[in-house]
């Protein structure tokens, strides 16, 4: 047990103290037993030292039969857990939505008891008006956050170790400053999804953790009623208000299934209520399966948007990451072999192609080379042969994923979902969305290399649009605009790359023109029909020749014409 939950004791599940109240500095935050009763937020030092966890380790270990030895390797995937300094982040984000859910649920103002005399059930019907005030006149405070990441990163284990060890479960009040207030507060919940069911499998899945953590009967109450959807989600909106529930955390949400929901907007038609009109902070937490939830959604309709909305998009860890290096340092320490093996830039190397650079695969795939180095004796040194031996056994049903992975081709993407989202729709939505976003790892680094490419596709488009004006053979277009795109990598500006264009198709015209055969025979009614033409038809040849005879540069001559616009008028036009 955690020093902040200390002097508390387990209880059906999870920890049970009795509320003791501290002064807040927080005006918002003042004369509230829920928020007042909560611990006080630790700093980050003290947050790696709670959660820091590895398997035991004695140097007299290395003298134990390899039999004793490959037990103790097997504790390091329960045992081995490694805080990073973006998991302060989290429990930063999580301490504050639990404490500003309260801000608008304080037993000690008349409008929290009025919202159950107004009937929960009409307040959640009626939902929100323009100003964000329910049926009661209460305006919710509460957040939400949507966590989603690769399967083996670890997300769910994040949260857990959070709740656990930072946080009571359970808060028993009896008496605030002389003022009798005999009420149970639920601090959090986790609830997990059931397997490709709907909403209301998940409901009877929450009075059952409910009654878990209180020893209530909810689920024997309600949770084999017969009604709808919506009947069945009014009913766990009233027991969670009877609970005060501090913050709900629903766990593997891709398994909902909206063929099962009655449609994705009813999943998130649900969420919006549960924060907005009852004023309970939700954090959902998924695979990249569980975007087909919100990328229509959320990312198209205001209604679909919680108050206080963001998400959190990782993947894998970058390979030249010191979020890698730090991990695998870490890992690497966890040896139970006779001998000692230094952490080499190629044992790292191949730990990391081995693993993709998912937590949960590199801790099982040391944990199987060590065993297979204790299992064939001799000095037991791990060697990056062994890593690829063990690899390709242990881990070889994932093999030709991450070989689809490392091609780079985006289009496969769509089959491997739990692995990798579908790119097409995930930049649409990233690029469409007003809520906070924080895109991490792997995916912030390829989504930015995305980016670019469409930032490269979108400006070759418009030179070649302004290329076009030249009536010129495409492949000379086409040579001429890469040259200029390629000269300044693609970070001149487009003023500039304009100028240079029409620079060197004008000259290479003037010179191809002097050097042609019959250029000495061309008579003057000939020339002069030519340039009347271009003249008459505003040709961009024309405009740059007659410019040069008044002293003008290329590109003076096509920004008095307007062929050049302002930068900043390109910039709006390209953002």
């Amino acid at each position: 047990m955690s020093e902040i939950n200390k002097g508390g004791f387990s209880g059906y599940n999870g920890v049970h103290v009795a509320a003791h109240y501290t002064e807040q500095i927080n005006p918002k935050n003042r004369e509230n037993p829920f928020i007042e009763a909560l611990p006080d937020r630790i700093d980050i030092d003290s947050f790696i030292d709670t959660l820091n966890s590895e398997p035991p380790k004695d140097l007299k270990f290395k003298q134990l039969p390899a039999e004793d030895r490959l037990e103790l390797v097997q504790q390091i995937k329960p045992d081995f857990w490694l805080p990073f300094p973006a998991h302060y982040d989290k429990y930063r984000n999580l301490y504050s939505m639990i404490k500003l859910g309260y801000q608008s649920r304080n037993p000690l103002q008349a409008i929290y008891n009025r919202q159950f005399a107004v009937g929960l059930d009409n307040i959640f019907k009626a939902g929100v008006d323009d100003q964000g005030r329910n049926l009661a006149g209460n305006v919710h405070t509460a957040q939400s956050l949507v966590e989603i990441a690769i399967n083996g990163f670890g997300k769910s284990q994040i949260y857990e170790r959070m709740l656990n060890q930072l946080f009571p479960k359970v808060i028993h009040h009896n008496k605030y400053h002389e003022r009798l207030i005999t009420t149970t507060q639920l601090v959090w919940l986790k609830v997990e999804c059931p397997y490709n069911k709907s909403v209301g499998t998940f409901i009877k899945s929450f009075y059952a953790e409910v009654d878990k953590a209180l020893g209530t009967a909810f689920y024997e109450k309600w949770g084999e009623r017969p009604g709808t959807i919506d009947k069945h989600v009014m009913r766990m909106i009233q027991v969670a208000s009877q609970v005060n529930l501090g913050v709900l955390v629903i766990d593997e949400i891709q398994k909902i299934q909206s063929a099962y929901s009655g449609g994705k907007e009813n999943m998130i038609d649900f969420i919006t209520q549960l924060v907005n009109t009852l004023g309970i902070p939700t954090i959902l937490i998924g695979s990249f399966k569980a975007l087909y939830l919100f990328k229509d959604s959320l990312a198209n309709t205001r209604r679909g948007i919680p108050n206080g909305f963001s998400e959190n998009i990782s993947g894998h860890m970058i390979e030249e990451s010191w979020e890698w290096e730090y991990f695998i340092e870490n890992l690497w320490e966890q040896q139970y072999t006779l001998t000692y093996t230094e952490l080499t830039p190629a044992l790292c190397k191949a730990m990391y192609f081995y693993s993709m650079g998912i937590p949960d695969f590199a801790v099982k795939l040391f944990m199987h080379v060590q065993s297979k180095a204790i299992v064939q004796g001799g000095d037991e040194k791990i060697t990056v042969g062994l890593i690829r031996e063990v690899a390709e056994i242990s881990l070889g049903l994932v093999r030709p994923i991450f070989e689809k992975i490392r091609s780079g081709d985006y289009s496969v993407y769509k089959d491997l979902d739990e692995i990798k989202p579908d790119w097409a729709p995930l930049n649409g939505y990233l690029k469409q969305v007003s809520h906070q976003i924080n895109v991490q790892g792997s995916v912030a680094k390829e989504h930015s290399r995305v980016l670019e490419k469409k930032k490269e596709d979108e400006i070759l488009l418009q030179l070649n649009s302004f290329a076009l004006q030249f009536d010129q053979p495409s492949t000379k277009l086409t040579s001429v605009i890469n040259e200029v795109y390629e000269a300044g990598k693609g970070l001149s500006d487009l003023t500039l790359m304009y100028a240079q264009i029409a620079k060197k198709l004008v000259c290479k015209e003037e010179y191809e023109g002097n050097e042609s055969k019959g250029s000495k025979h061309t008579s003057r009614k000939t020339v002069k029909e030519k340039v009347e033409r271009s003249a008459s038809s505003g040709d961009i040849r024309y405009i740059v020749a007659e410019g040069h005879k008044q002293g003008l540069t290329t590109e003076e001559a096509l920004e008095k014409k307007n062929y050049i616009r302002d930068i900043n008028e390109l910039r709006n036009l390209t953002s």
